[in-house]
């Protein structure tokens, strides 16, 4: 009997874990947060509904990010300040990802889950960064990040199956700037 119930627990419970998400917020200390905001717990909320999510918040430096376990993860949300070419977790003006991280980007992305997601949520990183990004996650793993400037509510999630779309707002007119790689 104890070898019928421990063969039951082998087999059901890889099928009763939920996949992992991992949510990556930046440092911000600011009266009126972009990332800290309502808009963004309503969003954690419905990835709970779905997901075993990770929540890391105030990440500031590169090698803050690269420490974070992202193992397995079916999905990835990078939060920052963006700019064609650079995610910035410490502010506008200060380039915390670019190409100079390339090879640690590819090691870091690199265990992800195979077919895993990765939401740059960071104005304009898919003019440009998003395609680096993609190239250091591998073919078989999907990019989806704006080509433009977000407004705190353009990010919008939906589960089953899992998308997401971005509206910008650029000279008072919103607009589709999802781009998904």
């Amino acid at each position: 009997m104890k070898r019928l119930v421990l063969a039951f627990l082998l087999i059901a419970l890889p099928l009763l874990a939920r996949e992992r998400a991992v949510l990556i917020y930046p440092r911000e200390h600011a009266l009126f947060p972009f990332f800290y905001t309502s808009h963004q717990r309503e969003l954690l909320r419905g990835l709970r509904a779905r997901y075993e999510v990770d929540v890391h918040e105030q990440i500031a430096s590169a090698d803050d990010l690269f420490a974070i376990d992202v193992r397995g993860a079916l999905l990835l949300v990078i939060s920052g300040h963006g700019d064609p070419f650079s995610i910035s977790l410490s502010g506008r003006d200060e380039r915390t990802l670019d190409s100079a991280q390339r090879e640690r980007l590819a090691a870091f992305l690199g265990t992800l889950a195979p077919d895993a997601t990765i939401v740059l949520q960071s104005c304009d990183t898919g003019r440009g960064f998003a395609w680096l990004v993609k190239e250091a996650a591998g073919p078989t793993r999907h990019v989806i990040a704006a080509k433009g400037t977000i407004p705190r509510d353009g990010v919008r999630f939906s589960l089953a199956p899992f998308d997401a779309a971005i509206t910008c707002r650029d000279d008072g007119r919103d607009w589709d700037c999802t781009l998904r790689l």
